[in-house]
């Protein structure tokens, strides 16, 4: 039975990646804090819906930018140190939106503040996940994406749940003070734990598999003592350009971010839930926050439950397998007569979906040579937010073709049949073996 469990190890044995690991999961509530809390913040301040939407772009921008030029910096400079110093930028972001919501009042300086926490954020983000091959043996990978996924899912839903409250109650001043206090404790956590003993910057001795690594126009990384890569540098788009090239050209990580982006199609499901919940089941919005609950509680359920994952023959064949599980689940959830029914198919979904993430976070740190790890993570996070995007556009598009009640079981049993033929079109992919990862590793 305990087999079945996440293995939680690496949290037990590793004091630098127990620090990261909270330093990461405060970063994560603290952008779902801010998720939140700058809408609620710039409407009450000037009642206008086209301003927040200007400043929710600026944001979503910022993030796009910070994942992929963290990508570029994580793979020039020592990334334990670009993880330290973005995140103290990040927590001084808080600490001046708090300053701001309680004194100056500024919608200008919301909207910079938001940006440089955006920026800052997602480099942090993709150094931690760089770095933590370097820190954790890549045996128990997939017990680090589990634990990921968690601390992911968790932000994602209790943090804007928390701010939201906190808002109603006191103010968008606290929420933000409460975001710098967070990032003071993370920044001890973070100073005082020792660095990874290697692979602290990219380095040429990584190299990837025979069948899809870098090749001659690559540059030469060479990890110097300062933490800079030796010349010649690349200019960041070139630098951009060599991951996205490793990443096309690696069939096994092609596959892996094709299936990512199909994948993360499925969040379009949730701009259908307020509709949908209103067609069947009179718009009761005590329905709708169960769906996204149940949800949640599903991907933590089956991150916690993934231990079995790691013993799996064909992992890649697993990962293509639950992406149509995960459809189905979503379209059982749309044609089911109760609510019971699509609670249940819902805790289903998430769980699939969490073994999923799981599976693509292994493979691709797995499969992608040190060097090139920054810009992998960083294409892929930038990848699943423009998924994400598509999706909410397209299940809004079928929305309004077959109507409110029919959309979730019409767009996922769609979206279902194309996942099952990109599996069969991503042959590499389906085929890789846990032997063969094991040898190259």
């Amino acid at each position: 039975m305990a087999s079945l469990l996440v293995d939680v190890s690496p949290l037990r044995e590793d004091r630098t990646f127990r620090n990261l690991f909270v330093a990461r999961t405060i970063l994560l509530f603290g952008v779902g804090i801010v998720a939140v809390t700058v809408p609620l913040e710039v409407y009450g301040r000037t009642g206008s819906t086209p301003v927040v939407g200007m400043v929710t772009a600026i944001e979503s921008v910022a993030f796009v930018v910070g994942y992929l030029g963290g990508g570029v910096l994580a793979d020039r400079v020592d990334r334990w140190l670009l993880v330290r110093v973005t995140w103290l930028i990040s927590g001084t972001t808080f600490a001046g939106l708090a300053v701001n919501a309680a004194w100056i009042g500024s919608t200008p300086l919301t909207a910079a503040l938001v940006a440089a926490n955006g920026l800052s954020g997602a480099t942090c983000i993709t150094a931690m996940l760089a770095v933590t091959p370097s820190i954790v043996d890549r045996a128990k990978l997939h017990a680090v994406g589990a634990l990921n996924t968690v601390s992911l899912r968790l932000g994602a839903v209790v943090a804007p749940a928390v701010g939201g409250i906190v808002f109603a109650v006191a103010s968008a001043a606290w929420n933000y003070t409460a975001g710098a206090l967070a990032a003071a404790v993370t920044w001890v956590l973070l100073m005082v734990a020792p660095p990874p003993g290697r692979g602290r910057t990219a380095a040429a001795a990584s190299t990837g598999p025979d069948d899809g690594g870098p090749d001659d126009d690559q540059p030469d990384a060479a990890g110097g003592g300062d933490g800079v890569l030796q010349e010649p540098v690349e200019s960041p788009l070139a630098a951009l350009r060599s991951g996205a090239r490793f990443a096309v050209r690696e069939p096994v990580v092609f596959g892996v971010m094709v299936a990512g982006l199909v994948g993360m199609v499925g969040g379009g499901s949730f701009v259908l839930v307020p509709a949908f919940v209103e067609a069947r089941f009179g718009g009761s919005s005590t329905v709708v926050g169960l769906m996204y609950s149940a949800l949640a509680a599903g991907v933590v359920l089956g991150s916690l439950g993934s231990g079995w994952v790691r013993r799996n023959p064909r992992p890649g064949r697993l990962l293509l397998a639950l992406m149509v599980a995960c459809y189905a689940c979503y379209a059982l959830a749309g044609a089911a007569p109760t609510v019971a029914l699509v609670l249940a198919a819902l805790v289903a979904a998430g769980a699939t979906n969490a073994i999923e993430e799981v599976l693509r976070y292994t493979l691709l740190q797995l499969r992608t040579p040190d060097a090139l790890l920054g810009r992998v993570n960083s294409l892929f996070a930038a990848q699943a937010m423009t998924g994400a995007a598509i999706g909410a556009v397209v299940a809004g598009f079928v929305g309004g073709v077959v109507g409110d009640g029919d959309a979730l079981w019409v767009y996922n049993t769609v979206t279902g049949l194309v996942a099952a033929a990109t599996g069969l079109l991503l042959g590499p992919l389906r085929r890789v073996t846990r032997a063969s990862i094991e040898e190259e590793r």
